[in-house]
């Protein structure tokens, strides 16, 4: 099967990124539905599972794993999670083609030889996008925005190293970057399409 990750900074349009180009090449497309299909597998509440993954509140793991944790249900709690989406990731990733945003994907997938893309952007281009998109009610003000986006990126920084030991958004753990600055998504993702089928021959 052919598997696509993709990384990407906070407002950078890498999850509409992703979506158009599952769609563009006939490929499933995963993203929230990871954490809600993890909640059904487990009972648990989806939320609650995306504060622990998305948002990297499971970085300590790493410091205790091996250890014993018999005493210790909430970090075995995370334990379970984290193996149960490695698990998921794996299913999906063998059921058919498809383009995976988030998770360390591309990390926990190596084995599938996944293409990994990186999507990322100038600060002032996310902070216009997520004033786009943003909702009712939040703080869309520039400086509020520059640190949410900020605080987000510092979290999936954690996660990624929590799996890899590497620091995120290095080039050379990606097989394309993209700089989505100034750009139409969908636009652009044609060509992002065409490069990586032509690496996934």
């Amino acid at each position: 099967m052919k598997v696509i990750t993709i990384s990407r900074e906070f407002g950078s349009g890498g999850r509409e990124l992703g979506k158009r180009l599952a769609d563009l090449l006939g490929y499933a497309y995963y993203d929230k539905e990871i954490e809600t299909e993890i909640a059904r597998r487990m009972d648990m509440d989806p939320g609650y599972i995306a504060r622990h993954i998305d948002q990297g509140a499971i970085v300590n793991v790493r410091l205790h794993f091996g250890r014993t944790i018999a005493a210790d249900d909430l970090l075995k709690q995370q334990i379970d999670i984290l193996v149960e989406k490695q698990r998921l990731l794996r299913e999906l990733a063998s059921a058919s083609n498809c383009v995976i945003v988030g998770r360390a994907a591309d990390s926990i997938l190596e084995e599938y030889r996944p293409f990994n893309l990186f999507v990322y952007a100038d600060m002032e281009h996310r902070v216009k996008r997520c004033q786009k998109y943003g909702k009712e009610g939040e703080d869309l003000s520039e400086s509020g925005l520059e640190k949410a986006i900020k605080k987000i990126d510092s979290k999936r920084s954690e996660y990624r190293k929590m799996f890899t030991g590497k620091g995120w958004g290095n080039m050379e753990d990606y097989h394309l970057c993209v700089n989505t600055t100034g750009l139409e998504i969908k636009e652009i993702v044609p060509h992002i399409a065409g490069y990586a089928e032509n690496w996934l021959k």
